[in-house]
């Protein structure tokens, strides 16, 4: 797979190369995505203006508005302590903050307890994130305070009271590439050739990953292959432990294991975004292009009860913001925003494609009201597939954005 040949970060891939051989696809997508001077959301490129993709946040302001009013709530159920703490991990360009922070605002009480934290380590994205964060401020309305910290910095605090929130964070960790052989499992590395990049397969990088498979339950057939993400189980258990009491939130699109490690799901779910081109070059473009790949929601609750959480309620996206009163945004609203809201909302579109899982520690009530039937629905399979399409497809084949 050929490259950019001047891009620098193709020179530190080649070079790690060089050094120790062929290199683990996670390390390799680590590297295109988190280099602290040319990863590709190090440098926030992705999402502004909606280059690659875009979010459920960037759509329209609903979303931070609603979440905004779910955290009131849970503010309340917590007994409306004097200090509420809403941390937000990855905030990407800032839209849902500052819509969150704008709503939230209006309520005077809530807003004097609310202390939001974003944990951000890009540069580029923190300011986009400040500006946008400052603008949100409105005249006559509580004004909130708000911060930038990085996850060390948690874990070395004492632990917090509200509520965590992970919108598409999940999705963009580096996943291991495990293709089934005649010889058992095997690893997906990338090594370099005549001036390009290729995969080549090796034994497996790691000991977690033979333990995955086996805890997971996945024999793979030859010639199948599969996404493990190690990164994200060990995410949620040091996020876990950030929260003394209060709730934990995770948006993103994934299957239960069962679905999503099935043999007739032949490629995995890895994907790369480019100019809103969805494609499986995934060798091209280092740096300059979105890698992401479907979340796996058993080992995400597994490792949430291992940090000492437990499950609250999970739904699709669809009934989370029809439960908190989305349609109200639909009244007044012009042709382009209702297609938005559309978006946010249809179990066809992205309301149906992402799913919202809420944890909890400590002795909080579970009765919230993003997780009420927003009407006389049918329950939602509990599966952790989306209600509409097929679980088992072998590829994404639609233009969602990641």
């Amino acid at each position: 797979m050929s490259s950019d040949p001047g891009s620098p970060l193709l020179a530190a891939i080649e070079g790690e190369i060089a050094a120790a051989g062929p290199i683990p696809f996670a390390r390799y997508m680590e590297i295109c995505l988190y280099h602290p001077e040319w990863g590709y959301y190090s440098r926030g490129v992705g999402g502004g203006g909606g280059r690659d993709y875009v979010t459920s946040s960037g759509l329209h302001r609903a979303y931070g508005a609603l979440m905004a009013r779910q955290a009131e709530e849970m503010w309340r159920a917590l007994g409306e302590p004097a200090r509420f703490r809403f941390v937000e991990f990855g905030p990407g360009e800032g839209f849902f903050a500052a819509d969150f922070l704008r709503a939230a605002s209006a309520s005077s009480r809530f807003a004097a307890a609310l202390e939001y934290l974003l944990v951000e380590t890009s540069p580029a994205l923190r300011l986009r994130q400040r500006q946008r964060v400052a603008a949100a401020v409105l005249p006559g309305h509580t004004p909130i305070a708000a911060s930038w910290v990085d996850l060390p910095s948690l874990i070395g605090a004492p632990p917090i009271e509200g509520c965590l929130f992970a919108n598409e964070v999940l999705d963009a960790f580096p996943v291991h590439r495990v293709v089934g052989t005649d010889d058992g499992p095997r690893e997906i590395h990338v090594g370099a050739r005549n001036g390009s990049l290729v995969e080549l397969q090796a034994p497996l990088s790691s000991p977690d990953l033979a333990a995955f498979l086996q805890e997971a339950g996945i024999h793979l057939e030859a010639g199948q292959e599969v996404d493990l993400c190690l990164a994200s189980p060990r995410f949620l258990r040091q996020a876990g432990r950030l929260l003394r009491r209060g709730y934990f939130v995770i948006v993103d699109y994934g299957y239960a294991a069962i679905d999503l490690y099935h043999p007739m799901r032949r490629r995995g779910t890895l994907m790369a975004y480019h100019r809103h081109r969805v494609s499986e070059e995934f060798l091209a473009r280092p740096g300059d292009q979105d890698l992401t790949a479907h979340v796996d929601w058993t080992a995400v609750e597994s490792a949430a009860v291992a940090a000492g959480l437990r499950r609250v309620g999970f739904t699709s996206q669809a009934r989370f913001l029809l439960a908190l009163g989305a349609v109200e945004f639909m009244e007044g609203a012009g042709l382009e925003e209702r297609e938005a809201l559309k978006d946010l909302m249809l179990p066809q579109r992205m309301g149906g494609l992402f799913r919202v899982l809420v944890l909890a520690r400590g002795e909080v009530p579970d009765d919230l009201r993003g997780l009420s039937a927003p009407w006389a629905e049918r329950a939602v399979p509990d599966r952790g597939v989306p209600e509409s399409g097929d679980p088992l497809r072998a590829r994404r084949t639609d233009n969602v954005p990641a």
